[in-house]
């Protein structure tokens, strides 16, 4: 009697069901069952992977040098190797790794962690045939990570690591006309400085130490994607300059939906509109958390604003959180959202006919992904 034979539409039924828990010996044991199921279940098992180390992501590229079918599979590579060896990744993994992203013309999401930011070249494009819509690439902000990147024209997202402490890399800059579509920039802001011309919705910059001082200028520049940005978050912006800050950023970006992350002051009293500073021999202190509200009484569309205020002491409690929280839609009605970081807590409060919070442990501002849900 001949074996049932199921249509290619009932067998990729059958494998989008399998649960995502048991997915890949699953979906393994059904490339063994037969030709029709080989062919739907190949296409989920290697449609996005996901490496922590190097032994099974060597296996992967090995696959993919030597199998061209598969590797057209592959649409999300993701490689990140967390077991803290002692000693740098070989040059022939890395070797590997370029055979294979050779090979995976279809690939449209990916991320590459390398610790020694000494890989770049991986990236070759005169190797690569695929054209990325989100890439997360800790490497070395040089010539070949830049040649690459100029040759991606239908990326959206990208992410950086590096922070540029050679002072001959700064000038690495792309092509004009490069990342013509790119939406969501997160990284240092010596390579934000790079992505301004392109229609920026999303922005997270983190500033490097000895940076600080450009962050004014860069903000200014912020005019080139006025029209389109809708989020704006900088990590490790400092009190003293966090007036003027937002002075340029309400002025260029008043319509702005997020904003973060805004050291406040725990001073609150009572004085005259314009800016006023305490000037000593090391910095410049705002008196008066006031400066910071007076800002946002222009933004109009504000729906989410991130707070610091690790520095108070006492932290503030609950109740005084809430009091600020209310303070802010006081100047800025439209906020509904209101975060306040106490080190590594997140305090979140909600506004709907009255203030909800939320407390989360163990959380980071860097990792933090709110800046992008807007």
């Amino acid at each position: 009697m001949p074996g049932l034979q199921l249509s290619a539409e009932i067998c990729s039924k059958i494998v989008r069901s399998v649960s995502p828990r048991r997915a890949a010996p699953d979906l393994a044991a059904l490339c063994l069952t037969c030709k029709a199921f080989q062919r739907e279940s190949e296409i989920k098992l290697y449609e996005s992977l996901y490496f922590t180390d190097v032994t099974r992501a060597h296996l992967a590229c090995r696959t993919f040098s030597r199998n061209q079918r598969l590797a057209l599979l592959v649409h999300t590579f993701w490689f990140n190797d967390e077991s803290r060896r002692p000693s740098p990744i070989p040059r022939q993994f890395w070797s590997l790794v370029q055979i294979a992203l050779s090979r995976m013309h279809n690939l449209g999401n990916l991320a590459l962690f390398d610790v020694s930011h000494a890989n770049s070249w991986v990236l070759n494009p005169t190797h690569i045939k695929f054209q990325l819509h989100e890439a997360t690439l800790h490497f070395n902000w040089d010539a070949p990570l830049v040649r690459f990147l100029e040759g991606q024209k239908k990326l959206q997202r990208l992410h950086t690591f590096d922070r540029i402490e050679d002072a001959r890399r700064i000038g690495v800059e792309p092509a004009a006309g490069s990342l013509p579509v790119l939406k969501r920039f997160e990284g240092t802001l010596m390579i934000a400085q790079y992505t301004l011309s392109s229609p920026l919705t999303h922005l997270q910059v983190t500033l490097d130490e000895g940076v600080t001082n450009h962050l004014l200028d860069f903000l200014s520049r912020l005019w080139s994607t006025h029209k389109t940005l809708r989020s704006l978050s900088i990590i490790d912006l400092t009190e003293g300059i966090a007036p003027d800050a937002l002075h340029i950023i309400v002025s260029i970006c008043p319509n702005l939906l997020y904003l973060g992350l805004i050291p406040l002051p725990p001073i609150h009293v009572r004085a005259s509109l314009s800016p006023v500073f305490h000037k000593d021999k090391d910095s410049r202190i705002p008196l008066q958390r006031h400066h910071i509200y007076q800002s946002l009484i222009r933004m109009h569309s504000l729906t989410t604003i991130q707070l610091e205020v690790s520095s108070w002491s006492p932290p503030p409690d609950p109740r005084a959180q809430r009091s600020i929280a209310s303070e802010v839609r006081t100047f800025c009605p439209s906020v509904r959202h209101v975060i306040f970081w106490l080190g590594a807590t997140r305090h979140r409060w909600f506004y709907g006919h009255q203030w909800n919070s939320s407390v989360e442990m163990h959380q980071y501002p860097q990792f933090d992904t709110m800046w992008t849900a807007v």
